[in-house]
C-alpha cells in the first residue's frame, strides 16, 4: 500500500502516544522511505519515518485542502467534525465552508489554519493591509449573498421591485418551494416567477421545468423568459412534438398550453400517451411545475373537478416544487379555494380542511401583494390611482323596434330548442345567446351573425351538422369570434318562419346601423381624446365583428386606421400593433382574445370598454392591460352602458349600483381613496354572478330586475368579505428587509473590483463614469475569462444602461472573471479574516457569518449574511451598514487594542451566540441548519481622521 506524506502545517500524533500532538514542519525522502520533521512545541521537534505518525486533527479544528494533484482545485477550507482510522488510513470527516458540504478527505492532505475566531482570540497575526482585506472579503460575500436573494447584480433585464424580491426571498428562505402565488394582476407574477428560477438555479440543481400556461399566454411567457433572464424555454406542441416518451429526455425547460395538456373527458388516465395528457405523464418528473391563471383549476368541496384541474392533480405528483400563480385565488368560494390550498401543499390537507375556523394555515401557502401597498425602491406607492367613467348611450325608436323584434325571435328559437332537446336542441339554444351576446355588443355584430344565419338556411345541398353543444362555458367565454361557431349548426330552420323573421330583422338592423348613437358616441369620445386632447386610447370590444364596425367608423375621422389586435393575430402581429400604438398611432381597437395578457400601458392610460361582457370579472383583465406597474398616470375607464336590450339593461344597472358601493366602500382617507376604489371595483368584479338573471333573460323579461342585482352584489360582498378574512392571513412580503439584507448596485460592483484588483497585479484606468474603466491584466491572465477572449486590455463597464456591447465588456454576475474574483477575495489565502481597522463610530468589535441552511435530505437551501457589531457595554446587534462604511472607505489598519484572550473568546462567543439564535429564528421542519460559518471578525479603533 502506497504511504502518503503529511503536507507541510498537517498535524499529526505520534502513535505510541496519541497524545502526543505536532505540526509537520517539513518532508524528507530517504533510501528508506519518507520522513518529517515534526515541531511538538515545548518537546522540540523531532523526526518520524512511515509508521511512526497518526491524524492529530481534532473535532473542531479549521483546515484547508491541499490538492494532491496540480490540475485539481482546492476544496478550500472546513471544520473537522469528526476522525476516523479506516483500512489503515486516517480521514477526517470536514464541513466544507465553501458549500456545507461534509466529506472524509486524508488528513495527510489538510493544513490546519487558523479560522477568524482563533485569530480575533489571539489578536492576529494580521495580513499586510489587513484592513482593506477584511473589507473586501466582507463585501464580496454581501455582493455576493445580496444577487443571489435578488439576481440584481446578475445578467437579468429586469428592475426588481422591493416586493418582487422579498416575495423571491421568501420562498427560497423558506425552505420549500410549494406556494400560490396570489398578487394581484400587474404586479409582475411572470417577473417574479424568472427570479426565483435564477435564485433556485443558483442554490439549488433545478434541471427539468415545466410552465402550464393558458394558449394564448405561451408565446408571452417564452419571450419573456428569454429577453428578461436569458432562459430558452420551448412550446410543447408549437416548437416541438414528442412521438416516443423517450424523446423527452432532449427537452428539460417546457412551456404547455393549459387546454393542450389536459384530459381528452372524464374517463382519461393519462395511460394512453398518444394523447397530449397521456405523453405529459410519460414525461417523468420535473423539478419545478408553475401553473399560470391557476384560479381556473376548478374542483368545488363535492369533489367535482374540472379537466383542468385533473390535469394539475396528476402533475402533482410529478413533482416536489409547485407554483401555482393566480390574481384571483378565492373568489368567494372557500371550497375551491380549499381544494387550490390542498393542491399546494397537500401535506397540510387536515389544517386546511378547517379553514374557516382555523385560518392561520393560509400564511404557509399563500404570499400575497397588492396594488393599494406596492411601492418602489423610493418608498413611493407605484399605482396612480383608477377612475370609471359612465358614457349611458340612449337609442332611437328605430332601435327598440328591432329590440322587440329580435325579443319574438329568440323565445321562438329558445322554445324550439327546449321541444327537440338533447344534443341538437341545447345546439339551438346555443345559437341564441351568440346572437343575444352580438345584440350586446353592436348592431353590426348583429346583422352580421343574423346573415350568417340566413346564408346557412338558403345555400343549397348544406348536409345538417350539431355542434358545440357541450361546450364549457369557460371554453366559449373570451371567444372573439363567437358568432362563427353558430355556423356549425344545422342548416335547416329552427322553426316555420325563422327565415321571414331573419330578413326582417336584417332589414330592422340595417336600418337602425344608419342611426347608432352608440357608435355616434363613441366616433364624439374618440375625437375629443385623440384631436383635442392629443392623447392616446385602447378600446376593448367582445367580438371581431363589432371591431370590424369600429374599425370602419373611426379611421375616416381621426385621420388614420386604427390598430387592431384579436385572436386571430399571430405574436408577431400583435407585437407589431402595439409597436406601432406606442411610436405613431393614437388607437388600438382590442377584443378581449387578442389583448390578453398584453401590456398596453407605455404610453395610454385611457379605457373604453365599448361594451361589456357578460361575465363582469373579464373588466379586471381588460383594466389590467393598462393599470400595471410601470403606468405613469392616473387611468381613466369609460364603460359605454346601453339598455337597448334586456341584457344590456341588465349588465348597465349592474354596473350603476357597482360604482355606488364601491364609492360607499372607499372610505379609508382622501389619500387612498382612488387606489382603495379600484381595488374594491376589481375584487367585486371577479365575485359577480349574473348568470341567473341572464338566463332567466331568454323569455325577454326579468322580474325585479334591480332587486335581483343587488342580490347579486350582495353576495359579491358577502364573498369579497369571506376572502378579505381568509386572506388576511396570507403572507404580504411587502419591501425586504434591507436592514438584514442590505442593498447593492452595480456601482458597488465597480468599487468592489477596482479595490480588490491591485491585489491580483490588476491596474485599472478610470473612465468618464465611475462604472466604466478600463482592466489590464498581468500576462498570466491572457486567456483565463471567456468574456475576454485573448484580451488583456479590456473596457469594461458594470453599468447595463447605455452598454454597447461592441465597445465594452459588461462585468456582472454572470462573467467568469467577477465569479472569480469574488472566490480569491473570500478564500483563506486572501488573509481577510482578521483586522484592526480605523473607524470613526461607536462600535469597538464586528464579526460576519454565513448561516447556511438545508432541507431534511442534507441539500442546501440558501444562504444568509450575517453581520454584527458591538458597541463597549452592550450586546451584540445585526448592522448591515457597516458593509456601506467598507465601499465608501478603503480599510485602514489600526494595530489591535490590547486585552485578555478570555475577554476576547467571551466576547467572539456572544457573537457567534447571537447569530445562532438569529438562525434558530428561520428555522422551520422544510428548513434546518447545515452550518454557521465563521467569515471574518475585528475590532474598530477611533481614527481622528476620518
Amino acid at each position: 500500500m502506497d504511504e502518503l506524506i503529511p503536507i507541510e502545517g498537517a498535524w499529526v500524533c505520534r502513535r505510541s502516544n496519541p497524545d502526543e500532538i505536532g505540526v509537520v514542519v517539513a518532508t524528507r525522502e530517504t533510501p528508506n522511505g519518507a520522513t518529517i520533521e515534526v515541531d511538538f512545541g515545548p518537546k522540540a521537534k523531532a523526526t518520524l519515518a512511515a509508521g511512526e505518525w497518526g491524524c492529530g486533527l481534532q473535532i473542531g479544528h479549521c483546515v484547508q485542502d491541499v490538492p494532491l494533484s496540480g490540475v485539481r482545485e482546492t476544496l478550500g477550507a472546513g471544520t473537522v467534525l469528526h476522525v476516523r482510522e479506516l483500512a489503515a488510513r486516517f480521514q477526517a470527516l470536514v464541513q466544507l465552508h465553501a458549500s456545507g458540504q461534509s466529506i472524509w478527505l486524508p488528513f495527510e492532505r489538510l493544513r490546519r489554519i487558523m479560522d477568524p475566531e482563533l485569530l480575533y482570540r489571539r489578536a492576529g497575526p494580521i495580513a499586510e493591509r489587513g484592513a482593506e482585506r477584511v473589507s473586501l472579503t466582507i463585501i464580496a460575500h454581501a455582493l455576493s449573498k445580496w444577487n443571489e436573494a435578488t439576481g440584481a447584480l446578475d445578467r437579468l433585464d429586469v428592475d426588481a421591485l422591493p416586493h418582487q424580491i422579498s416575495l423571491v426571498h421568501r420562498i427560497v428562505n423558506s425552505g420549500q418551494t410549494n406556494w400560490l402565488i396570489a398578487d394581484d394582476v400587474g404586479l409582475g407574477k411572470t417577473i417574479e416567477v424568472g427570479l426565483l428560477l435564477a435564485a433556485l438555479e443558483r442554490r439549488q440543481k433545478l434541471r427539468r421545468i415545466l410552465f402550464v400556461v393558458p394558449s394564448g399566454l405561451t408565446r408571452q411567457w417564452k419571450e419573456e423568459m428569454l429577453s428578461k433572464f436569458d432562459r430558452r424555454f420551448l412550446i410543447f406542441g408549437s416548437d416541438f412534438r414528442i412521438s416516443d416518451h423517450k424523446e423527452w429526455g432532449l427537452f428539460e425547460r417546457v412551456i404547455v398550453s393549459l387546454d393542450l395538456a389536459k384530459p381528452q373527458d372524464s374517463q382519461d388516465d393519462g395511460s394512453n400517451d398518444s394523447t397530449s395528457f397521456g405523453m405529459l405523464l410519460a414525461a417523468g418528473g420535473w423539478d419545478l411545475i408553475v401553473f399560470d391563471e391557476a384560479h381556473r383549476l376548478a374542483r368545488d368541496d363535492k369533489g367535482r373537478s374540472t379537466l383542468r384541474y385533473k390535469l394539475a392533480q396528476a402533475l402533482r405528483a410529478k413533482t416536489d416544487r409547485l407554483i401555482l400563480l393566480t390574481g384571483t385565488p378565492h373568489q368567494g368560494d372557500t371550497g375551491k379555494f380549499r381544494n387550490l390550498l390542498t393542491l399546494v401543499r397537500p401535506d397540510l390537507n387536515k389544517a386546511i380542511d378547517e379553514i374557516e375556523t382555523e385560518p392561520d394555515v393560509v400564511q404557509e401557502i399563500v404570499l400575497r401583494n397588492r396594488k393599494i401597498d406596492a411601492v418602489d425602491l423610493d418608498g413611493a406607492f407605484l399605482f396612480k390611482g383608477l377612475i370609471v367613467r359612465r358614457a349611458a348611450i340612449d337609442h332611437d325608436p328605430g332601435f327598440e323596434s328591432l329590440e322587440r323584434q329580435l325579443r319574438d325571435y329568440l323565445s321562438l328559437g329558445y322554445r324550439a330548442g327546449d321541444t327537440l332537446g338533447g344534443a341538437e336542441g341545447r345546439a339551438i339554444g346555443f345559437v341564441m345567446t351568440i346572437y343575444r351576446k352580438m345584440a350586446s355588443s353592436s348592431i353590426a355584430a348583429l346583422y352580421i351573425a343574423l346573415k350568417n344565419r340566413l346564408e346557412r338556411l338558403t345555400a343549397a345541398n348544406d348536409a345538417d351538422v350539431v355542434q358545440h353543444s357541450s361546450l364549457d362555458e369557460d371554453e366559449i367565454e373570451g371567444d372573439d369570434q363567437l358568432d362563427e361557431r353558430a355556423r356549425g349548426v344545422r342548416s335547416t330552420p329552427f322553426f316555420e318562419s325563422e327565415t321571414q323573421l331573419l330578413r326582417d330583422l336584417m332589414a330592422k338592423a340595417a336600418e337602425a346601423m344608419r342611426n347608432d348613437k352608440k357608435g355616434d358616441a363613441l366616433v364624439a369620445l374618440v375625437s375629443d381624446i385623440v384631436l383635442t386632447q392629443k392623447k392616446k386610447v385602447l378600446i376593448f370590444t367582445e367580438y371581431r365583428s363589432t371591431q370590424a364596425y369600429l374599425l370602419y367608423r373611426l379611421q375616416s375621422v381621426i385621420g388614420q386606421k386604427p390598430e387592431i389586435i384579436n385572436g386571430s393575430k399571430t405574436v408577431d402581429e400583435k407585437k407589431e400593433a402595439i409597436r406601432s400604438f406606442e411610436t405613431g398611432n393614437s388607437v388600438l381597437i382590442s377584443t378581449e382574445a387578442g389583448g390578453e395578457g398584453l401590456n398596453l400601458h407605455r404610453d395610454c392610460h385611457i379605457m373604453i370598454n365599448y361594451d361589456l361582457p357578460w361575465n363582469p370579472a373579464r373588466i379586471s383583465q381588460r383594466i389590467g392591460r393598462l393599470y400595471r406597474y410601470g403606468q405613469k398616470h392616473q387611468v381613466v375607464v369609460i364603460n359605454f352602458l346601453a339598455r337597448d336590450t334586456i341584457d344590456n339593461e341588465i349588465v348597465s344597472i349592474l354596473f350603476d349600483r357597482l360604482d355606488t358601493i364601491v364609492r360607499e366602500m372607499a372610505t379609508v382617507g382622501p389619500e387612498f381613496d382612488e387606489r382603495y376604489a379600484a381595488d374594491i371595483l376589481g375584487e367585486l368584479l371577479e365575485r359577480i354572478d349574473i348568470s341567473t338573471l341572464l338566463e332567466e333573460a331568454q323569455s325577454g323579461h326579468v322580474n325585479r330586475t334591480q332587486d335581483r342585482i343587488d342580490a347579486a352584489l350582495d353576495q359579491a360582498k358577502r364573498a369579497k368579505s369571506i376572502q378579505d378574512d381568509i386572506l388576511s392571513f396570507a403572507t404580504a412580503t411587502g419591501a425586504p428587509d434591507f436592514d438584514s439584507l442590505g442593498q447593492y448596485t452595480t456601482a458597488d460592483v465597480a468599487t468592489f473590483i477596482k479595490r480588490a484588483a491591485q491585489f491580483f497585479e490588476i491596474e485599472i484606468q478610470e473612465g468618464a463614469h465611475h462604472e466604466r474603466f478600463t482592466m489590464r491584466l498581468p500576462a498570466h491572465m491572457k486567456g483565463a475569462f471567456t468574456e475576454f477572449g485573448g484580451r488583456t486590455v479590456v473596457t469594461s463597464t458594470t453599468q447595463r444602461a447605455g452598454w454597447n456591447p461592441g465597445e465594452q465588456i459588461l462585468i456582472d454576475f454572470s462573467t467568469e472573471f467577477l465569479n472569480w474574483l469574488v472566490r480569491n477575495v473570500t478564500s483563506d489565502q486572501f488573509n481577510g479574516s482578521y483586522a484592526a481597522i480605523a473607524r470613526s463610530d461607536s462600535a469597538e468589535f464586528f464579526a460576519a457569518f454565513l448561516a447556511r441552511f438545508q432541507n431534511d435530505q442534507g441539500h442546501t437551501l440558501s444562504e444568509k449574511l450575517i453581520v454584527l457589531t458591538q458597541e463597549p457595554q452592550s450586546p451584540p446587534v445585526v448592522n448591515t451598514s457597516i458593509i456601506r462604511g467598507f465601499l465608501s472607505h478603503i480599510g485602514i489598519d489600526r494595530a489591535p487594542r490590547v486585552s485578555e484572550p478570555a475577554e476576547r473568546k467571551q466576547q467572539m462567543d456572544l457573537a457567534r451566540d447571537h447569530a445562532e439564535l438569529l438562525m434558530a429564528q428561520e428555522l422551520t421542519r422544510f428548513k434546518h441548519p447545515n452550518d454557521l460559518v465563521t467569515l471574518a471578525a475585528g475590532e474598530f479603533l477611533v481614527h481622528e481622521t476620518i
